[in-house]
This record gives structure tokens, C-alpha cells and sequence, in this order.
């Protein structure tokens, strides 16, 4: 089960960096939502370092999306 959420994370992953490229403020959310799984798959398995990275990469797309969002 962890492999499909992590497959999953890695698909919103990719998607969201692609949009990101081009310039469609809506990667950062999917970016976001891949960290929550790949958090999740870090509490399951669990890898503290995937956990961790997951996190702090959550707390960038966050603060990405908001700074974006204030130059709209």
C-alpha cells in the first residue's frame, strides 16, 4: 500500500513541477499534495528523513503559493 501512495506522490509530484515550469500557480498545490502523502508514507513505513524532507518541502510549496499569490 505504500508503494501506490508513494507512486501516487511521485505522479502529483511531477505534474506539479511540470505546471511550476510553466508557470501555473496550481503546482504548488499539487507539489503540496504529493508532501502530504510522501508524509504519509514516511509515518508508515517509517523513514524520519523522508518525513522530515516532506515536510520542510511542504512549508516551501506553502510559502511559494503565497508569495505567487500576492504578485496576481
Amino acid at each position: 500500500m505504500t508503494d501506490i501512495i508513494g507512486w501516487i506522490g511521485n505522479i502529483f509530484f511531477v505534474l506539479g513541477a511540470i505546471a511550476i515550469a510553466y508557470k501555473y500557480r496550481i503546482g504548488f498545490i499539487l507539489n503540496g499534495f504529493a508532501n502530504v502523502l510522501y508524509v504519509v508514507v514516511g509515518i508508515l513505513v517509517p523513514i524520519v528523513s523522508l518525513t522530515v524532507l516532506s515536510l520542510i518541502l511542504a512549508i516551501i510549496n506553502l510559502v511559494g503559493f503565497l508569495k505567487w499569490k500576492r504578485k496576481i
